[in-house]
């Protein structure tokens, strides 16, 4: 027997945009223990935690933009919601969602 190839091409993945009470920010530092400090776009450095369920499964580096979601009684803080690939980056770009040059500031 042989095997069937599927005849259709893999659909695009929709990017998730920030809504209500998220924001775009990009990874500072690593601090160990699922902790990492995050610069914000909306002008705030804050310490972010990796939940549970991202933890083996989507690896974080340095410089890397992702989706943050601030806590509501203590804004300093914030749980990690999604990390973008660069392909996606560069759709959030090209939708305009977020500034090339801000990305870039925030990286360097």
């Amino acid at each position: 027997m042989t095997k069937k190839k599927s005849a259709s091409p893999q659909p695009t993945r929709e990017v998730p945009k920030p809504e209500e009470g998220e924001v775009l920010c990009v990874v500072k530092k690593m601090l160990g223990a699922e902790h990492i400090q995050v610069v914000c776009l909306d002008g705030k450095e804050r310490l972010a935690r990796i939940p549970g369920k991202m933890k083996k499964k989507m690896w974080i580096r340095e410089s890397d933009v992702v989706l943050a979601a601030p806590w509501d009684f203590q804004p300093s803080k914030c749980d990690i919601v999604y990390r973008y690939e660069e392909s996606e980056v560069r759709k959030l770009i090209e939708e305009k969602v977020v500034s090339a040059e801000i990305i870039e500031q925030l990286r360097g």
